[in-house]
């Protein structure tokens, strides 16, 4: 599953070396990025002029805090590879403005361009960013409640449950819709009934995903786990 996500995203980048890639983190994506330091190690990919763009950051905290996602990228990605630090994008978590933070973040995507390929993963409830299950699609950028199950998923990310934070900027469901390739990328078991609800159930934004039927380009990338469902 990695392997195959690396190879889509490198192919990106070496088609347009000034893609812009729209990233993505939680335990999912580890694989494929450890993939893309190894390719870029033996000199098969360059990221010199890419520009990346984040899904989605936690409001309030810092960039240092060792479970931002600004620290996840560095640790897993960034400092690996040959990417310019200036074409480095997330919402800034530390900032508790939630207004001045969305739409900053929203202008900085339209100025590089909008995304190329957005890199996704999903949750148990259908998220995509931290876009939850809800009434309506979220349009841009904009500040979230986590629900319980997000919490309790990402609670093994931190010394316990009361320190995860309960809020998050994410990247909206128009601005994903609107990257010209999208990429998901599921793994085990746990991912099974959520990918068949998705992509084989409506469309409806109680199953945030399931929007993703309506992309031009999209790809889904599982393991025999995440696919167990499907009727291939």
């Amino acid at each position: 599953m990695s392997r195959k996500a690396a190879n889509i995203i490198s192919a990106q980048v070496i088609m347009k070396p000034d893609a812009v890639l729209g990233l993505a983190t939680g335990g999912t994506p580890v694989g494929t990025y450890a993939q893309l330091v190894e390719w870029y190690r033996k000199g098969d990919i360059d990221f010199s002029e890419v520009t990346t763009v984040n899904l989605d950051e936690y409001r309030g905290l810092a960039k240092e805090h060792r479970q931002s996602y600004w620290y996840f990228m560095h640790t897993h990605l960034f400092n690996h590879v040959n990417i310019c630090p200036e074409r480095i994008f997330m919402p800034d978590g530390s900032n508790p403005d939630k207004i001045k933070v969305c739409k900053e973040y929203d202008r900085i995507i339209k100025n590089v361009g909008g995304i190329d390929l957005q890199l996704l993963g999903i949750g148990t409830d259908g998220h995509i960013g931290f876009n939850e299950p809800g009434g309506a699609f979220e349009l841009g950028t904009h500040c979230v409640d986590l629900t319980e199950s997000t919490i309790e998923a990402n609670a093994r990310f931190f010394d316990c449950r009361e320190e995860v934070p309960r809020q998050a900027y994410t990247m909206g469901i128009r601005t994903i819709m609107q990257a010209r390739k999208v990429l998901m990328i599921a793994s085990g078991e746990k991912k099974k009934k959520i990918i068949k609800e998705a992509f084989f159930g409506a469309v409806t934004p109680a199953v945030p995903a399931s929007i993703l039927q309506m992309h031009p380009d999209f790809t889904l990338i599982g393991d025999a786990g995440a696919l167990a469902e499907i009727d291939l």
